[in-house]
C-alpha cells in the first residue's frame, strides 16, 4: 500500500479540480496550449489542481476512459516537476486512436512548451 506522502501518489481528491465552477474558471481565465492529440488549459494558482476531459467525439465510453486513464498516469509521472496552478487536459478526437507513447510525448511537450516545468526539473533534463 502506498502511503499518503509518496511523491508520485495522485489521489482523486487531493489534486482534482472538482466542481464545474473550477473548470469554468480555468477555461475563462486560463491560457490554452494545443497539440495534435490534446489541449492544455492552464491558469496560475496557489496549489496544484488538475482536470481531464474527453468528449463523446473521442469515441465510446471505453475509449474515453482509456484516454483519460492514460492522461492521468502521464500527469502522475510529471507532477513532481510541475509548477503550481490549475491544469485541464482536453483530449482531441485523434487521441482515441493514438498509442500511449504518443499521448505521453504530447503531454510532456505541451507542458514544456507552456513553460510549466519547475526550473530544477528543466536543469536536470538538460544535463
Amino acid at each position: 500500500m502506498i502511503s499518503r506522502s509518496h511523491p508520485y501518489r495522485l489521489s482523486r481528491k487531493e489534486f482534482s479540480l472538482g466542481k464545474n465552477r473550477n473548470y469554468q474558471y480555468v477555461y475563462r481565465k486560463g491560457k490554452s496550449f494545443p497539440s495534435h492529440t490534446m489541449v492544455l488549459v492552464y491558469a496560475p494558482g496557489k496549489d496544484l489542481r488538475v482536470g481531464f476531459s474527453a468528449s463523446s467525439k473521442v469515441g465510446n465510453a471505453v475509449t474515453r476512459n482509456r484516454v483519460r486513464r492514460v492522461m492521468k498516469e502521464d500527469f502522475r509521472m510529471l507532477r513532481p516537476s510541475l509548477k503550481e496552478g490549475k491544469y485541464i487536459f482536453v483530449a482531441r478526437v485523434c487521441a482515441g486512436s493514438a498509442p500511449h507513447g504518443a499521448l505521453t510525448a504530447n503531454m510532456r511537450a505541451l507542458v514544456v512548451r507552456a513553460g510549466l516545468m519547475k526550473e530544477e526539473a528543466t536543469a536536470n533534463e538538460e544535463k
